[in-house]
């Protein structure tokens, strides 16, 4: 039995995966033929079993599996003692002779020389055997320590350049991962740049709104505050009186802006405007061809030569008002969830500021009848 000293503990996993390697075939070829055995096998051992990756000789199923329980093995003898290993008999060794190896697979000679790896702990066996009792001589010992040798380099270049592959692969995951996290980054950066972007632009409405004295006030500012820091083609602002069928509308771009409006809808006409003073939601016109069908009733408004439009409710919470905003762009425009956010968040601030005129101007008309 070999001393604690001289004890190694197998290898976690093999160093090749169970499959015929040419190589390893070849060099399991030649110890075959150069002892005159009957099988000679290049086997890795570690604590999951043993595989083969040269054989020859090697009966079937094991030949196609190329791997083996530890169950059957003779070769974990020498990995765990990095010695070789001679039997002339394994029959008449009194711990050995139980292996199922002996038992029932029929081996009688074996002669197994450790494999090593870079840093010389055993790895596998570089193993001849036969079926027949065989009296090991110095000339064959020599050529199994050679080809072991041999066995050794090869082995430890393959498993070398597997490792350098894991660690490109483990490295472009890596890289990969790395490429996503700054992308990632890069957008939430770009989201939360255009978020503030969002948040300036209703600050400087409502900033501004607060000064507004009236109507014109208002438009003005909606025109300035709110269009071009849009890109919008056009922006209009609707009103009716509580009770009213009549929605007033003003194109902010178009001067004077009061007191006459620059068109006049129908509260049951199907244009966006009339829709979200009267059904309080948000009207999205996408193509051309919708806004063909909706635009025509109110020409001095934004028609359907604009691409995009979008109507959202403006609610006053004082004045017996209610209103609109539609602001409309010349080209296609994505209405996502942000734009359309901040459309209604502008428009809540218009309705802060248009509540306050529009309550000033009833209070005039009553003191200066």
């Amino acid at each position: 039995m070999p001393t604690q000293a001289q004890q190694f503990e197998l290898p976690t996993w093999s160093a090749l995966p169970a499959r015929p390697d040419p190589d390893f075939d070849r060099l399991a070829a030649v110890l075959a033929d150069r002892l005159g055995v009957s099988r000679a096998l290049v086997v890795l051992v570690s604590k999951g079993g043993q595989v083969f990756p040269g054989a020859v000789g090697l009966a079937e199923p094991w030949n196609t599996r190329r791997s083996m329980p530890l169950s059957h093995s003779l070769s974990q003898e020498v990995v765990v003692t990095g010695d070789l290993l001679l039997l002339s008999d394994a029959r008449e060794h009194p711990r050995l002779r139980s292996s199922i190896a002996v038992r029932e697979q029929g081996v009688v000679a074996y002669a197994g020389a450790p494999l090593v790896d870079v840093q010389g702990r055993p790895i596998g066996v570089l193993v001849a055997g036969d079926e027949q009792p065989h009296d090991w001589t110095s000339a064959e010992i020599g050529v199994l320590v050679e080809l072991a040798d041999e066995c050794s380099r090869l082995l430890q270049a393959q498993a070398l350049g597997l490792a350098e592959r894991e660690a490109r692969a483990a490295a472009e995951r890596d890289e990969a991962a790395a490429r996503k996290a700054a992308a990632a980054a890069q957008r939430a950066f770009e989201e939360a740049e255009a978020e503030a972007d969002r948040a300036r632009v209703v600050a400087r409405l409502s900033s501004g709104l607060l000064s507004a004295r009236s109507l014109a006030d208002v438009l003005r500012m909606v025109d300035r505050l709110v269009r071009s820091p849009l890109g919008a083609a056009a922006t209009v602002l609707a009103v009716t009186e509580a009770g009213s069928t009549v929605v007033r509308a003003w194109n902010t771009s178009s001067y004077p802006w009061y007191p006459e409006p620059s068109a006049t809808l129908c509260l049951e006409d199907a244009h966006p405007l009339a829709t979200a003073v009267r059904e309080r939601r948000l009207v999205a016109v996408t193509t051309r061809e919708e806004g063909e069908e909706l635009f025509p009733i109110a020409r001095e408004l934004p028609d359907a030569g604009h691409e995009t439009s979008l109507a959202v409710p403006v609610l006053l919470g004082q004045s017996a008002s209610t209103g609109a905003l539609m602001v409309s762009w010349a080209g296609r425009r994505d209405l996502d969830q942000p734009v359309r956010t901040v459309v209604a968040d502008l428009a809540r601030h218009i309705g802060h500021g248009l509540d306050r005129v529009l309550l000033a101007a009833a209070r005039e008309r009553l003191t200066n009848p």
